[in-house]
C-alpha cells in the first residue's frame, strides 16, 4: 500500500486523549502512513522485518506477514543472525524452530538478556508462563518500566493470573512516553482479549477493546473480537456494521462471521461468503501453516464445518504448544470428528 498524501495540518492532529491515561496520540491514519513511509524507506535494511511484521499485527495484511517473516527461512551464520531468525519463526509460530535457533545462538556466545527477551514470550506462547515469571519479575523489581511491565503482564496472562496480569497492564500503560499510538493500542487489545477469551469475561474485555480502537480505529483484530461479542450477545447489526469496516482487511475470519451472520437473512450470500474464507484459509495454510493453524481449526469446527480437517489442524497447534486454549480446542476437534 502506498503511503498516504498528508495535508498541511495531518501532522499535528491528535487522536482522542485517553481518559484513563490522560495521554493523547497522533492519529491511527497518519501513524499507519508513517509506517508505510518507514516501510518503503527501509525495505531492504537489517530489522525491516519488524515494521513489516507490525503492518501485519495491526492491519491484517497477510501479505506483510510473508515479508516480515521471510527471515524464517534464512540462513544464520552467527548469534545475531540466529536471534533474528528465531524472532521471526516465532512471529510464524513455528516455535520449536525458534527455540532450536536460540539455544544455537546461545553456544555461539550471544548476550543471556538478548536471549532471555526472545525466548520469554515464546515460552508463554507455548503454555509454559510459569517458567519465565520468576526472571521477569525481578527485571521488573530491578527496571520498571513499559518493557518489564508489558512482558510480565503478557506471563501472568498467560498463567491464568488475571488481576495481576491487569495491573501490570496498567503500569505499562501508565510508563508509555509516546505519541504513537501503537504501543497503547496493543496493550489495551492484549488486555481486553485477556478479559473476554482467557478470562471469560467479555463484560470485562469490551473497554478495553473500545480503547485500542480510540488509539488505532483500523485494528482489525479489535474489531473483530468485539463484532464477535457483539454477535454472541445476538446484536447483529451491530457486529455487521463493525465487520463492513475491516471487510477489505481479507482477514479469513472476518469473512466468516460475517457469512454466518448474513446466512441468518440471506443464505446464498453467506455461504458465498464462507467460501471464500476457506480459499483464504487455505492459502495462508498453504504458506505458514503453524501460524493459522489454531485460528482455522476454529473456522472448520464452525462455518467451515470440516471436523476432520479441524482435528488435524488442532493436533499441529497443540504439538507447538501446550496451552489450555490449545488443548481445549483439539478436545472439542476431537469429540467432533468422533461424532
Amino acid at each position: 500500500m502506498r503511503p498516504r498524501s498528508l495535508c498541511l495540518f495531518a501532522a499535528v492532529l491528535l487522536a482522542r486523549a485517553a481518559a484513563a491515561n490522560d495521554v493523547a496520540t497522533t492519529s491511527g491514519s497518519i501513524a499507519l502512513a508513517n509506517l508505510d513511509q518507514l516501510i518503503a524507506q527501509h525495505a531492504g535494511d537489517p530489522g525491516a522485518d519488524e515494521l513489516w511484521l507490525m503492518r501485519a499485527r495491526y492491519l491484517a495484511d497477510y501479505a506483510a506477514l510473508e515479508r516480515g517473516a521471510a527471515y524464517a527461512d534464512a540462513a544464520a551464520p552467527d548469534a545475531a543472525a540466529l536471534l533474528r531468525r528465531a524472532r521471526a519463526r516465532a512471529a510464524v509460530h513455528r516455535f520449536t524452530a525458534a527455540l532450536a535457533d536460540l539455544d544455537a545462538a546461545a553456544r555461539l556466545g550471544a548476550d543471556t538478556a538478548a536471549l532471555f527477551r526472545v525466548r520469554a514470550p515464546i515460552r508463554i506462547a507455548q503454555g509454559a508462563a510459569d517458567d519465565v515469571i520468576p526472571t521477569l519479575e525481578a527485571e521488573a523489581a530491578r527496571a520498571p518500566g513499559f518493557a518489564s511491565a508489558s512482558a510480565l503482564a503478557t506471563a501472568y496472562a498467560g498463567a491464568g493470573r488475571f488481576e495481576d496480569a491487569d495491573r501490570q497492564f496498567q503500569a505499562a500503560l501508565d510508563a508509555l512516553d509516546t505519541t504513537s499510538p501503537f504501543p497503547y493500542a496493543w496493550l489495551c487489545f492484549a488486555r481486553g482479549t485477556m478479559w473476554a477469551e482467557q478470562a471469560r469475561d467479555p463484560r470485562r474485555g469490551t473497554p478495553h477493546l473500545e480503547r485500542a480502537l480510540d488509539y488505532l480505529p483500523q485494528f482489525v483484530a479489535a474489531n473483530l473480537h468485539l463484532a464477535e461479542i457483539e454477535a454472541a450477545r445476538s446484536d447483529a447489526p451491530a457486529a455487521l456494521a463493525r465487520l463492513a469496516r475491516i471487510a477489505d482487511s481479507g482477514d479469513p475470519e472476518v469473512l466468516a462471521l460475517l457469512g454466518r451472520l448474513h446466512s441468518a437473512e440471506d443464505p446464498a450470500r453467506g455461504a458465498r461468503e464462507i467460501g471464500v474464507a476457506r480459499a483464504r484459509f487455505e492459502a495462508l495454510l498453504a504458506r505458514q501453516p503453524l501460524a493459522f493453524a489454531d485460528h482455522a481449526a476454529e473456522f472448520y469446527l464452525g462455518a467451515g464445518s470440516d471436523a476432520d480437517r479441524a482435528w488435524r489442524l488442532a493436533t499441529a497447534n497443540y504439538a507447538e504448544r501446550k496451552t489450555s486454549r490449545a488443548r481445549e480446542l483439539l478436545d472439542r476437534a476431537d469429540r467432533a470428528r468422533l461424532r
